[in-house]
């Protein structure tokens, strides 16, 4: 028979076996559900479908807190044996996943609210392209923003600034390569207004710090502008 030392000793090797296999099993389930990095949205925040990838993301890390930790018997010889504790409580963390999923979702389908509202039955062909980029032909900064000038066909001012603000909509329903617009800036105000001889545009921003770069957003629209007026028509 063993002495009450060894088999002290044994139950302490146990012990410690135990506390290493638990130890392993929590460290590789705290590495399977780290969330990878938030998406970058744009200077007005996510976009759609960032919110709809954090919805996501949410869910699934709600969905392992629900498997975990293993409620299999154990089987002979296994380590995973229940430690009697003085007392427990417990913390759920899967419910905070879940309702961060539902505010994502929430704040994706306002955008796409907010876009609709906008932009309603223009055609995708309108919505896709700034009017500082179909129609600018010069500008000018000022000491709060910029204002541009536009070539007469850009439109009546009612209907060009609603193209514009869809297409301000539109830019906050996926990232789509338009960094450069000075439209996607935020607390932005624009007014519009014209005759036979062509439209001016006038654009504030409220951040003083957002001035420099709304300049050079709106120098690289008229770039643009410049470069598909020297394509030739089909």
């Amino acid at each position: 028979m063993l002495s009450q030392r060894g088999m002290r000793q044994s139950a302490l090797t146990s012990l410690l076996v135990s506390l290493v296999g638990l130890i392993g099993f929590v460290g590789l389930a705290g590495c399977a559900t780290a969330p990878p990095p938030e998406p970058k949205g744009g200077p007005r925040g996510l976009r759609a479908t960032e919110h709809l990838d954090m919805a996501r993301q949410h869910d699934a890390i709600a969905r392992e807190r629900e498997t975990w930790p293993d409620a299999r018997a154990a089987g002979p010889g296994d380590i995973r044996q229940p430690v009697a504790m003085p007392w427990y409580r417990s913390w759920d963390t899967g419910a905070e996943h879940e309702k961060l999923a539902e505010t994502h979702r929430a704040k994706a389908a306002a955008i796409q609210a907010q876009y609709e509202e906008a932009c309603g039955d223009l055609p995708a062909s309108e919505v896709a392209v700034s009017p500082l980029e179909s129609y600018g032909i010069g500008g000018w900064n000022t000491a709060t923003g910029v204002i541009l000038y536009l070539a007469p066909d850009a439109g009546a001012p009612d209907r060009l600034l609603a193209r514009m603000k869809c297409h301000r909509a539109m830019m906050m329903l996926a990232p789509v390569g338009m960094e450069d617009c000075p439209l996607d800036l935020p607390d932005i105000a624009v007014d519009a207004r014209g005759d036979t001889d062509g439209i001016t545009v006038s654009i504030v921003v409220r951040d003083p710090k957002l001035i420099p770069e709304l300049q050079r957003r709106a120098a690289h629209d008229l770039e643009a502008a410049a470069q598909l007026r020297s394509k030739p028509r089909k």
